[in-house]
């Protein structure tokens, strides 16, 4: 280790600083890096058939970075949901918990790579990496096992806080860890990167454990069925879900593939501890009656192809929604989910359902801290300067500005996002340069780059037409065509006036070619046609031109 303050080290973002999700950071100090977290992010128009956002790696690729670890905070798809996407491009050892990374394996046992080289670590193991000292610290979360990390660096400590809550009363009983935060505080923090999701909630937010008689209650009442639609890695509210259910006399069936290979993870790391029998496969329902089943399903953001989004459609293959079944979705609506959830809802509620859900009953808590938590946090830490993390940017906003009603100095509150860089170097703390980041969008296994949703967006909005040229394979010349086929533009069949003008319009402009094999051919099509559609339609449909031999 080098000594105190001997060297620079810089803090940079790739993802979280300006969304809810895509969380990615970097912190390097002389060509070393660790990474802390690697997260997914729902895109907002799912319509186009894109699956999942992931953040950029191009500085990356371009820094050549030695990546010393990658150190996990928690579960939780946002922060883990690209790991895949990273370590195939930079392999590294991959830290976490105990549940975090039974969580991972399952990510890269359906994704890959397989050979992973996964390390435990646990809050009071300390971890050196490189120039890198790095502790873990108990926060409290709505999945087990999280963790905030010191990370004690040559030019001073930092704290990333990760994703948490300050919970007095959590399910299983592990407390945040206040006394360490407190002790790390007077050590001396340098920045603390703390999370910024529900700054705008004031207050404290609930306890997980205050959940459970809500639901004991609402179980209790139901004629029918009962569902629950939660994350598949929220062990806490799976956990409270099978102990009420237990209590009423039903069973709990997990509905989706995920949602019982969590479970099975919970029982394998001792987060679910119900007794025999609480838990029983989809064949074994057929056997009980409505009023002693409990499902537990994913899907609570909508997403198309989950359990919930199949109950509500009528589709799923063996589960049918009906009246006095009760349906809660214990989730908040994630930013730009909600047009989606809304659907899943009414649809549910079309087939008889009562749909619970936060607007309507308080049938979830948050996993993050709210303002007076996000305060406290700051006084236990006492950092010398502050950067808001994990947030969109009126939630970083806002968060900046409670750093500075908490004490912290205004010039040494950083309001940073995705790709700017703080640097600590010589006891001084100031902005770099900035460094690319951005996202680039999955399809299933395909990754693609952030043009693919621009140009659906153009086809959903504007359509295509294909320019067909026929040309003769001996002279060169254009012996027939253009012939115009277009999609979502004026009709297919060529026969519409729209059509029959363009056609003619890119026709005399072929005129002036002498043989097709000018390489200015396409482009003169291409330009034609787009100008053709523009004025005349107002659109500007994605121009296929195909020249063909005959």
């Amino acid at each position: 280790m080098m000594s105190p303050r001997s060297a620079s080290v810089r803090i940079v973002p790739l993802g979280g600083l300006g969304e809810i999700g895509l969380n990615l950071m970097v912190v390097e100090c002389e060509q070393a890096a660790i990474v802390i977290d690697a997260g997914v992010m729902f895109p907002e128009e799912r319509v186009l058939g894109v699956g999942l956002l992931l953040p950029e790696l191009r500085y990356l690729e371009e820094s050549r970075l030695k990546i010393e670890g990658v150190l996990l905070t928690h579960a939780h798809e946002d922060h883990i949901g690209a790991l895949p996407h990273l370590l195939r491009r930079f392999p590294a050892p991959v830290y976490g918990t105990d549940v975090t990374l039974a969580f991972v394996r399952r990510t890269l046992f359906e994704e890959g790579p397989t050979d992973a080289d996964l390390r435990v670590y646990a809050p009071g193991h300390v971890l050196e990496l490189g120039p890198f000292r790095i502790e873990p610290v108990r926060v409290t979360h709505s999945t087990p096992d999280s963790v905030a990390l010191a990370i004690h660096t040559p030019a001073g400590l930092i704290v990333h806080s990760g994703d948490f809550k300050i919970d007095r009363t959590p399910v299983d009983g592990v407390e945040f860890d206040a006394n360490r935060f407190a002790e790390l505080g007077e050590q001396g923090v340098e920045v603390l990167l703390s999370d910024s999701t529900n700054v705008e909630r004031p207050g404290r937010s609930g306890s997980e454990s205050s959940l459970k008689p809500i639901l004991y209650d609402l179980i209790s009442r139901t004629r029918g069925r009962f569902f629950l639609s939660a994350f598949s890695s929220h062990l806490h509210r799976i956990r409270q879900l099978a102990e009420v259910a237990h209590a009423a006399g039903r069973r709990v069936v997990p509905l989706g593939r995920r949602m019982a290979e969590s479970i099975r993870l919970g029982l394998e790391t001792g987060q679910l501890n119900s007794p025999p029998g609480t838990f029983v496969d989809r064949s074994e329902a057929d056997f009980l009656a409505p009023n002693k089943l409990a499902f537990l399903t994913s899907g609570s953001q909508g997403e198309p192809l989950s359990a919930l989004a199949k109950l509500a459609s009528d589709t799923h293959p063996t589960v049918r929604v009906q009246r006095d079944d009760v349906v809660v979705l214990s989730s908040r609506f994630i930013p730009g989910n909600e047009r989606t959830i809304n659907t899943v809802v009414n649809h549910l509620m079309k087939r008889g359902a009562e749909v619970l859900y936060e607007a309507v009953a308080p049938v979830h808590v948050s996993g993050h801290a709210s303002r007076e938590e996000l305060a406290e946090m700051i006084r236990l830490v006492k950092p010398r300067h502050f950067v808001p993390i994990h947030g969109e940017y009126r939630h970083l906003a806002r968060h900046h500005a409670l750093a500075i009603e908490a004490g912290v100095a205004e010039r040494n509150c950083f309001l940073l996002e995705d790709g700017d860089t703080l640097v600590m170097s010589g006891g001084e703390v100031r902005r770099g340069r900035s460094v690319a980041a951005g996202r680039v969008v999955t399809d299933g296994a395909e990754f693609g780059d952030p043009g693919l949703l621009r140009e659906r967006r153009a086809l959903a909005h504007d359509g295509t037409v294909v320019a067909i040229v026929a040309v003769s394979a001996h002279t060169g010349r254009i012996v027939a065509g253009p012939d115009l086929i277009s999609r979502g533009v004026v009709g297919g069949d060529g026969s519409s006036p729209h059509m029959v003008r363009a056609r003619a319009e890119v026709a005399q402009r072929l005129r002036a070619f002498a043989r097709a094999d000018d390489p200015r051919l396409k482009e003169e099509i291409v330009r034609a046609l787009r100008r053709y559609f523009s004025d005349a339609i107002g659109k500007r449909p994605i121009i296929v031109p195909y020249v063909m031999e005959v």
